[in-house]
């Protein structure tokens, strides 16, 4: 088994990436499985970067995303070496991921698209650049140009020019939340 894995050194990459990545990674035990398929795959080791090309999706119980590419920096650190005899190498941990080229979102009930989306393990903000637009379940959106989230703190700042449209139930004519945004009807005289 041990020679197996020394001999695909991006299996045992994928399967580090898979597990390391929080913000990004079905649930076992502490750990939460990140699955991500593209047409191509390419590790760099001196770079310290997985680029996923072609078709990328990412998916977890909790989080989906699609994109024209995925590009996964890792930290560069003293443990993070080659080993010659074997040609494998021990992945650093995951600094950034950026998906870029129509970026699609899907989580819980809320759906996002955009140009580039970064997600920064140490601080865990996750930046949406490129038009980016977000909807609930209500169709109410938010865009801007760029929207920056923080999943720790579970607060979001929309920079440079926002626009949001609410939609919320109209009392009055029952519980339509897309209601409140048609025109009022003529009152009976």
């Amino acid at each position: 088994m041990f020679k197996f894995l020394l001999r695909y050194p991006l299996f045992v990459l994928a399967i580090v990436l898979i597990s390391a990545c929080p913000g990004f990674a079905a649930n076992t035990g502490n750990r939460i499985a990140t699955l991500i398929t593209s047409s191509r795959m390419d590790y760099d080791a001196t770079a310290q970067t997985v680029l996923f090309s072609g078709n990328v999706h990412v998916t977890r119980p909790d989080f989906e995303l699609w994109s024209d590419k995925m590009t996964v920096y890792l930290e560069k650190s003293s443990k993070t070496q080659a080993v010659p005899e074997s040609g494998g190498m021990e992945a650093g941990d995951i600094d950034r991921i950026v998906a870029e080229g129509s970026v699609r979102m899907h989580s819980d009930k809320k759906r996002g698209t955009c140009d580039k989306a970064t997600y920064y393990s140490k601080n865990e903000h996750f930046v949406m650049e490129g038009s980016p637009e977000l909807r609930d379940e209500r169709q109410s959106v938010i865009t801007g140009g760029t929207i920056v989230h923080n999943f720790a703190t579970n607060h979001s700042e929309v920079l440079n020019a926002s626009k949001v449209v609410f939609y919320t139930p109209d009392k009055k004519e029952g519980s339509n939340a897309r209601g409140a945004a048609t025109t009022p009807k003529k009152r009976a005289q």
